[in-house]
């Protein structure tokens, strides 16, 4: 079953300072993970610190991270934020 993507406003501003060739690659890797959630495939984790009732993800697309909520119930990924890893983030 696919889950709906949704990419807010801000994080679409994060998008546009990402070259299109690597942005090509993570949204392909999440349209992947959103159709068929195989976390291993698409190297997602849950976030340790993220709350139980509404759990944090993480997903790794090359050097680059993508943070999102998944709603089961709304059948729903809702994008948080897409940024390029860095020396000492904490995930």
């Amino acid at each position: 079953m696919k889950y709906q993507i949704l990419i807010p406003a801000r994080v679409e501003r994060q998008i546009s300072w990402i070259p299109k060739q690597q942005i090509s690659a993570v949204l392909d890797d999440l349209e992947g993970f959103a159709y068929d959630l195989d976390y291993h495939r698409y190297d997602v984790r849950k976030i340790v610190d993220s709350s139980a009732d509404l759990p944090r993800y993480r997903m790794r697309s090359g050097n680059y991270r993508v943070i999102f909520f998944l709603l089961h119930n709304r059948l729903v990924i809702e994008v948080i934020s897409i940024r390029k890893k860095k020396d000492g983030m904490k995930y």
